[in-house]
């Protein structure tokens, strides 16, 4: 299509394009006709707020006293060499 013919492109289609596909010419969904439309605002639903809690499963408390039972974690100590590319390449025979 030449760009003339994108800008005249009827409202009810739509062009889709998809990394490694050919763009597409498709007809558009209309949302008003999708069965959980009503859980919208779309639909007379409620909006949806954001950071409410009125949802929530699972609560987590943190109390002061519970890090100082923590056991200690152990410090491991690491030794580290840096090779370079022909030391690599002695090692794995490449």
């Amino acid at each position: 299509m030449t760009p003339d013919e994108v800008r005249m492109l009827d409202n009810r289609y739509a062009l889709l394009f998809i990394r490694g596909e050919r763009p597409i010419l498709d007809e558009k969904y209309n949302l008003l006709r999708h069965p959980n439309i009503t859980f919208t605002t779309d639909g007379k639903g409620k909006p949806y707020v954001h950071g409410s809690a009125e949802n929530a499963v699972a609560t987590i408390s943190v109390t002061s006293d519970s890090a100082t039972k923590l056991p200690e974690q152990e410090t491991l100590e690491t030794a580290y060499e840096l090779l370079s590319d022909e030391e690599v390449e002695a090692l794995f025979d490449f």
